[in-house]
């Protein structure tokens, strides 16, 4: 049997900086885009470190799941792309704030920069739809 993949596109979440979908539904499962700090209505990366950046993440996120019939409690899996492993704690206590056990699954890598000028993090996550 053939697999579908439908794209969401969340009307909250910051516009595409690229060619890709906010969401692709494949089944059951929704492929969420990695988010970093980017503010909705600016597109810029929010000021305040890499806490501000990662809660903005987290908006960014559950307005795409919201978007897709989701929520953040569907939440299977995520990827972490930091530029300093040192900050990996910061980005792991705010994660806390949203979430309860049991918790998603987890991939953290360092890297040496990302697409948008400062930002310190990026999310990626998976979740049931």
């Amino acid at each position: 049997m053939p697999s579908t993949r439908d794209a969401v596109y969340a009307s909250k979440a910051p516009k595409p900086n690229g060619n890709y979908s906010h969401v692709i539904r494949q089944g059951n499962i929704l492929h969420v885009a990695g988010w970093m700090g980017d503010d909705p209505e600016t597109g810029k990366i929010v000021e305040g470190g890499i806490e501000a950046q990662t809660e903005r993440s987290i908006l960014n996120i559950k307005a795409c799941l919201e978007a897709a019939g989701s929520s953040l409690d569907k939440v299977v899996r995520r990827r972490i792309y930091i530029i300093d492993m040192k900050e990996f704690r910061k980005v792991d206590a705010v994660w806390g704030k949203w979430f309860e056990e049991p918790y998603p699954v987890s991939t953290c890598v360092q890297i040496s920069g990302l697409a948008k000028k400062g930002a310190l993090v990026e999310l990626e996550i998976v979740a049931e739809a």
